[in-house]
């Protein structure tokens, strides 16, 4: 539905690529915007919700306690991957990609509102985390976390071919929708400078 747009998959089978390759894929292939999918589990089998993060220093305890969560699979999966990002580089990485940083969050905030509105599902709102998936990324980069598959209601709902149309369409959306706004700005910056 979007011709000048061309999606890379990071991978199209159940095999593990390493958080580092994840991010790499994205910037070899000199993309535009990295989009990491995901779903949660929590010890609370009530917990629910989806969730959509950038890259910076985790703002809240839910965010950090994610990212430690999410960095550590690369332990569990037995590789000799780097695991957290220190406070320095992360402030290094605020400094040096303030421009990325600021695309991530509009994208991630489309993609909530995406979630919360049109898919009807509870948000747990926007975030910042230093996830090792997005910080090899040289471009704007947003990890969401679709739901908990820890909650048996969200479980089916995240199984279901439903379920995963619905999610797919918002994360769909939002990126149609930043490519029009992004268009749309970049129309009007050319007639501007033209004139």
């Amino acid at each position: 539905y979007l011709p000048e747009v061309e999606g890379i998959y990071t991978r199209e089978d159940d095999r593990y690529v390493g958080l580092e390759e994840r991010g790499l894929i994205a910037t070899r292939n000199k993309a535009d915007l990295f989009v990491s999918i995901h779903v949660n589990a929590a010890r609370n089998h009530r917990a629910y919700g989806a969730e959509v993060f950038f890259l910076g220093m985790a703002r809240s305890e839910s965010a950090l306690n994610v990212m430690k969560r999410e960095n550590s699979i690369a332990a569990m999966e037995g590789g000799n991957e780097k695991t957290h990002l220190t406070e320095e580089e992360l402030l290094i990485y605020e400094l040096a990609n303030a421009g990325n940083m600021a695309v991530s969050e509009r994208i991630a905030a489309m993609m909530e509102d995406q979630f919360r509105n049109r898919a009807q599902r509870r948000s747990r709102g926007i975030k910042q985390a230093g996830f090792m998936v997005l910080w090899h990324a040289t471009t704007a980069a947003v990890l969401v976390e679709l739901g908990f598959l820890s909650n048996p209601n969200e479980a089916r709902y995240l199984n279901s071919e439903y379920g995963q149309t619905i999610m797919a369409s918002a994360i769909f959306r939002s990126i149609r929708d930043f490519v029009v706004e992004y268009n749309k700005s970049m129309n009007t910056t050319s007639t501007a400078s033209n004139e």
